[in-house]
Order: C-alpha cells, then sequence, then structure tokens
C-alpha cells in the first residue's frame, strides 16, 4: 500500500479508522496517524484552552503510536491545527499519501467536533483515495 494516513481524534470512530487501516498495512508500509486541532476561531472551541488542546492531542496520537508500534507498525504522528479537513487533505498531499482513512463521524476528546462534516469535505477534495469507516 505504502503511505497510510490515518485521521484521529481520539474517537471511536478515530479508533475504527486506525484499526481498519492498520489491518490493510504490509511489512513496508508507513502510517501517519494526523491529529488536526480546529482553528481556535471557531465558535464551538472559543472556550477551550489552546496548550490543554495540544497536550491532549498529543496524548491522543502518542498512545496511538504506542500501539502500533507494539504491532510491529511503522508509524509517525502528527499534531497541527486549521481547517480539519483542509489539513488533511494538504497533508496527505505533502506526504504523498496512497490513502487516506477517517472515521465517518467522531466526536473530539478535546470538544463538541462532528468528523461528519470533515469526511464529507475530505472525500471531496482529496486527490488521492478516501477510505471512511463507519
Amino acid at each position: 500500500m505504502g503511505h497510510i494516513l490515518v485521521a484521529h481524534d481520539g474517537s471511536e470512530a478515530g479508533a475504527k479508522a486506525l484499526f481498519h487501516a492498520s489491518s490493510m498495512m504490509e511489512p513496508l508500509d508507513e502510517m501517519i496517524v494526523v491529529y488536526v486541532i480546529p482553528s481556535v476561531g471557531l465558535q464551538e472551541f472559543a472556550e477551550i484552552d489552546a496548550s490543554e488542546t495540544i497536550q491532549s492531542a498529543n496524548e491522543i496520537v502518542n498512545k496511538a503510536i504506542g500501539e502500533l508500534r507494539a504491532k510491529n507498525i511503522k508509524v509517525i504522528g502528527i499534531v497541527t491545527r486549521g481547517d480539519v479537513a483542509d489539513e488533511i487533505v494538504k497533508i496527505g498531499s505533502e506526504m504523498n499519501c496512497d490513502l487516506i482513512v477517517l472515521g465517518y463521524r467522531g466526536v473530539s476528546k478535546v470538544g463538541p467536533f462532528k468528523l461528519g462534516n470533515v469526511a464529507e469535505k475530505v472525500t471531496k477534495t482529496a486527490k488521492r483515495p478516501v477510505l471512511v469507516v463507519r
């Protein structure tokens, strides 16, 4: 498969995306686990402390990395901020990913963010294959 980008927000949907992506991995493949922190300018995130958000996102990504490495999966993690769908598509392109995997709907542990809209936007704008896991 090559490079698989997995969007993971710590939700059950994100965990399902990780599970499905890891089941497709071959020995020389690499997984990129991405957590995009929604821009603070969004109204629903106005009350979230940015430092706590970054810390929570890093903890979620590091936990996923540890679990994947225990399965001998080559993996890196990225935590970034911005429009979630745009960042997923951008990172997928920059990292030359062969597949983008994300859950259909997830609720982030750092805020009430619905992933369904993200999945729709990623599938419409990505120039590479996208797998949406339900």
